[in-house]
């Protein structure tokens, strides 16, 4: 029940938001790069996009794959800590069927704003781009480590993207002007 009752609200609020993003930055499949923070706004904006999410094997990471599988999604398993060899197979034979994975870079316990490799090897072993990106809106900030962001009812939402390839030096040093302002 409460990932329904979840995913009911985050549509509900997305709903009322007033969303401001520029165009999504490459066609084809590509690797989807986040921070964990911005996983709200960013999963509520994105629906449609033939992304594949990857969510922690952890019970909090179960809860958000029941959520993202009610919102549409396609969910993989897996992270840093338990799992990621699996999700990364997984990860760049959905890249081969023209999917693209979406993974918070920022580990599962942090820190927040450090890129862990997962994404860079992704799209190295798919031989895709990655597109990242941040929120920028007014909200409500959990006081865990990745500052989870939930933007009002009706706020502005400003979406930013980036784009890195392989031959752009480290995903890391791309995404660094898109930590937390």
């Amino acid at each position: 029940m409460l990932p329904w009752l979840i995913s009911v609200a985050v549509r509900v609020l997305a709903a009322t938001w007033r969303v401001e993003r520029p165009p999504w930055p490459v066609e084809g499949p590509c690797v989807v790069a986040l921070w964990h923070g911005h996983q709200l706004p960013m999963i509520a904006l994105h629906r449609g996009r033939n992304l594949v999410a990857m969510t922690s094997l952890s019970r909090d990471g179960g809860l958000v794959a029941a959520v993202l599988t009610r919102l549409g999604y396609s969910v993989l398993r897996g992270s840093s800590s338990r799992g990621g060899a699996e999700a990364l197979m997984a990860c760049v034979l959905a890249l081969r069927e023209g999917r693209s994975p979406a993974l918070a870079v920022d580990g599962p316990r942090g820190p927040a704003g450090s890129v862990a490799p997962g994404a860079e090897a992704l799209a190295r072993a798919g031989r895709v781009p990655v597109v990242f990106g941040r929120v920028l809106a007014a909200g409500w900030r959990a006081r865990s480590w990745d500052r989870f962001l939930v933007p009002w009812p009706f706020a502005k939402v400003v979406l930013e993207y980036g784009l890195w390839s392989t031959e752009d030096g480290p995903l890391e040093a791309a995404m660094a002007r898109f930590r937390e302002p």
